[in-house]
C-alpha cells in the first residue's frame, strides 16, 4: 500500500461554514399610549406585538386611503371653499349692506364700467352670490366626506383584524355602554388615535358590530 505523501498527511478538510444567523424580526413600534391600553387589556408581549401590526395597517390604509392625490383634490376643495365664502360675503354687502359699505361704492364702479350701471349689475350678481354659497357648502362638505371615507375604510380593516386578534387571544369582545365602552372598543379607539384619527366610542362599537359577526354582549 503505497504511504501517504506529507502534504497531504498536512492537508486538512476545510471547516463548514458557519451559517448565517437568522435576522432578527422587524419590530413595530408602538406608541406608549396605545401600548398602555393594551397592557391593560391582556399584559403579554404577543398581544401587544398583535396590537401593533394592527396600528401599523391601520395607517398604512388609512395613508393609502387618503395619499397624496387626495391630500391635493382635498386640499384645492378647501381653497376653494375659502375664496368662494369670502367673495359670496363680499357680494353680500355690496347688494345687501348700507350705502355707505366699501364694498357696495365698488361694486357701484365697476358695476357702472360693465354695465353702464350698477343697477344693471346687480341681477347677475345676485345669481352668482347663489350659486357661491351653495359651491362654497358643497365643496366643504365634499372635502369632509373624503377624509371620512377614508378613515372609515381603515376603521373597518382594523375592526376585523382586532375581532380575530381578540378570538385568537381568547378575549371577550364586549361592547360596553356608552359611559364605559368595552376594552375593543377602547383599544380600537387608541388604534385611530395612533394614526392621527379621533373616533368616538360610540363610530368604534358600530365598526366592530359591522364585521358580520355578532359581538359578546357587554
Amino acid at each position: 500500500m503505497p504511504a501517504k505523501s506529507k502534504s497531504a498527511a498536512k492537508r486538512r478538510p476545510a471547516p463548514l461554514a458557519a451559517k448565517p444567523a437568522a435576522a432578527p424580526a422587524k419590530v413595530v413600534k408602538l406608541g406608549k399610549r396605545l401600548e398602555s391600553v393594551a397592557r391593560e387589556i391582556k399584559d403579554a408581549d404577543n398581544f401587544v406585538e398583535h396590537v401593533a401590526g394592527l396600528a401599523k395597517r391601520f395607517r398604512r390604509e388609512h395613508a393609502l386611503r387618503i395619499g397624496d392625490a387626495q391630500t391635493e383634490l382635498r386640499q384645492s376643495l378647501r381653497t376653494f371653499h375659502k375664496h368662494a365664502s369670502a367673495l359670496a360675503e363680499w357680494l353680500e354687502q355690496a347688494n345687501n349692506g348700507k350705502a355707505t359699505a366699501i364694498e357696495r361704492k365698488a361694486f357701484d364702479a365697476f358695476g357702472t364700467k360693465l354695465y353702464g350701471s350698477p343697477v344693471l349689475a346687480r341681477p347677475p350678481s345676485a345669481q352668482a352670490l347663489d350659486w357661491l354659497t351653495r359651491a362654497s357648502e358643497a365643496a366643504d362638505a365634499t372635502a369632509i366626506e373624503m377624509k371620512q371615507g377614508g378613515a372609515d375604510d381603515a376603521l373597518r380593516i382594523a375592526a376585523e383584524g382586532l375581532r380575530a386578534t381578540f378570538e385568537h387571544h381568547k378575549l371577550k369582545l364586549a361592547a360596553g355602554t356608552d359611559k364605559k365602552p368595552g376594552d375593543a372598543v377602547r383599544l380600537l379607539c387608541a388604534i385611530a388615535r395612533e394614526a392621527g384619527e379621533t373616533i368616538e366610542p360610540a363610530t368604534a362599537k358600530a365598526a366592530l358590530k359591522d364585521t358580520h359577526r355578532p359581538a359578546a354582549a357587554a
